[in-house]
């Protein structure tokens, strides 16, 4: 698709309106972003959006490499949606990555559920804009946003690794929105076969 993402399943998530767990958006254009190198741009990547790295591997660009089965639910205040992203990714990756998110009283739930023969090397990857702060305990981040909005507490199962990494930004279309930098938390899911993460406002 013209001036695509490799972002199949990625989310946002916002408190009082302003984003938490982001998508970071699109850069100033060059001569690369039309280009065939246009997939060497981070903010292009799969990587840099809320998805998961399959065996290592990143999404791949082209009408072949797309989600299947995908179903939304809006009921109210409840909203579901549901997805298999296997085939957003290279041929071998996971026979199957199904992708379920839901809203429900004011609670974001995202669970991944998948088959694959390739046991090591999976992440699950969460861009956030504001400061994080992860917790001893090693399964809680508590992230305050930018312009004061509520903080959110994201939770993954005990005994998950997390890594945070920091991007510092200096293209003036990205620092006009996020400052000068983002993050992206990456949770160690390798040898597993499913994984739960939920996100909450604290109260004032």
């Amino acid at each position: 698709e013209h001036h695509n993402h490799n972002d199949v399943g990625s989310f946002v998530i916002a408190s009082d309106g302003v984003p938490v767990v982001v998508d970071v958006g699109r850069p100033t254009y060059t001569r690369q972003t039309f280009g065939p190198d246009r997939y060497d741009i981070w903010t292009m990547q799969s990587a840099w959006h809320n998805t998961p790295v399959i065996g290592g591997r990143q999404q791949n660009p082209g009408p072949a490499y797309r989600a299947r089965d995908v179903t939304v639910d809006i009921d109210g205040a409840t909203v579901e949606w549901s997805a298999d992203l296997a085939g957003a990714y290279p041929d071998g990756s996971a026979s199957s990555w199904r992708r379920h998110v839901s809203f429900v009283d004011g609670r974001v739930r995202v669970a991944d559920e998948w088959r694959s023969d390739v046991g090591a090397a999976h992440r699950w990857h969460l861009v956030l804009a504001g400061s994080v702060d992860v917790d001893d305990s090693g399964a809680r981040a508590r992230v305050v946003p930018l312009e004061g909005a509520a903080s959110v507490v994201v939770r993954w199962p005990v005994g998950v690794r997390s890594t945070l990494s920091r991007r510092d930004l200096e293209d003036p279309l990205l620092t006009d929105v996020w400052g000068t930098s983002l993050y992206r938390l990456e949770l160690d899911i390798s040898h597993r076969r499913d994984v739960v993460v939920t996100f909450e406002t604290l109260p004032p």
